[in-house]
């Protein structure tokens, strides 16, 4: 008969402190960022968590500080290119300081939204970066009531004072229809999903605006929005410029097109192009975010450059300031953008 092995014995705090060299105090304060600890005992400490392969009980960690460690991440469309380098930056910036990611989506619905951000709640998170929404004052009035740290990002909020991080996107828009205009376009459309969201919002405003500024009249025929382009925007943004084409004369099309996103740009670009339309020539096409599938197009799709890794940076850097209650007032942070000239304008 062959004797059972005994299992090996877990590493514990205190074999990490008699590796290192320090008191379990020390491991203790590196482990949950406690106390201000020099940079070589830091790595020290670490150096001998990695070689013992000591890992922290979670859960005797949350019930000593009363903080689970986990941030909440909601946001409304987990299939849109846009929202991948956002979340990316935050989640490794959470990392680095020891905290881990919930990302949940909302799928543009205001029910879903208020759902899941209770469910998060629920779920004991120490803060929610909640991207977009709306419609959701009571919601974040309750929350806030709760204690519950929300951050917002690529939007504001009136009637309540929650920290928030966004784009110009105003001041951005108008600066794209002044483009259109230098570039010889008179009747310059706006494509949307909708504009419930502030940040699309935004840019209507901004487009309108941008006519004013350039003498250019608002024609409603040429203002299409619609929130069935919510979800799926290239294939709805598609969709929908071919519908305006089969119901409209050349003569009363625009001649150009201002979109609130790449992919509904790239949609709409191409069932011009289908008609027989030629880009720029033709049509003039502009799109927002400067997602990597704009180079894959053609022509390459004059975009609205936005530092979505400085974006999710800045917001975690938000969040941490929140949770810690270093400030008194909530912080707002307004990120420039930049547009990149390419080939469809």
């Amino acid at each position: 008969m062959t004797e059972r092995k005994g299992k090996l014995k877990k590493p514990t705090m205190v074999d990490v402190a008699a590796k290192a060299g320090v008191t379990i105090g020390t491991v203790s304060h590196v482990i949950n960022k406690t106390a201000s600890i020099s940079e070589e005992t830091t790595e020290r400490v670490l150096e001998a968590i990695q070689e013992l392969g000591y890992k922290p009980n979670s859960i005797a960690r949350a019930l000593r500080t009363k903080k689970s460690y986990v941030i909440g991440f909601l946001l409304p469309d987990v299939t849109n290119d846009f929202y991948s380098p956002v979340l990316s930056s935050f989640i490794d910036s959470a990392y680095r300081d020891g905290y881990t990611v919930l990302v949940v989506s909302y799928q543009y619905s205001g029910k879903r939204e208020a759902v899941e951000m209770e469910r998060l709640a629920d779920k004991n998170v120490d803060g929610i970066l909640l991207f977009n929404g709306a419609d959701d004052l009571a919601l974040l009035r309750q929350m806030k009531a709760d204690g519950m740290p929300v951050v917002l990002a690529d939007r504001r909020m009136e009637g309540i004072d929650l920290p928030t991080v966004e784009f110009d996107n105003i001041t951005t828009a108008r600066e794209v229809v002044g483009l259109m205009h230098r570039r010889g376009y008179r009747r310059i459309g706006f494509l949307a999903e909708s504009t419930r969201l502030q940040n699309l919002k935004d840019r209507y405003e901004g487009y309108l605006e941008g006519l004013a500024e350039n003498g250019l009249e608002v024609r409603p025929e040429f203002i299409y929005i619609s929130e069935d382009m919510e979800m799926d925007n290239l294939e709805k943004g598609y969709s929908y410029i071919k519908r305006v084409l089969a119901d409209t004369k050349r003569e009363d099309l625009p001649d150009s097109i201002f979109a609130t996103t790449d992919l509904l740009a790239i949609g709409a670009a191409r069932a011009f192009k289908e008609a027989g339309f030629r880009i720029p020539e033709e049509v003039g096409v502009v799109g927002f975010d400067n997602i990597s599938f704009t180079d894959f197009v053609e022509p390459k799709l004059t975009t609205v450059e936005q530092d979505k890794v400085l974006m999710g940076r800045v917001a975690w850097e938000i969040m941490k300031e929140t949770l810690a209650g270093e400030s008194g007032e909530a912080r707002h942070v307004v990120l420039p953008q930049k547009i990149i000239l390419k080939g469809s304008c």
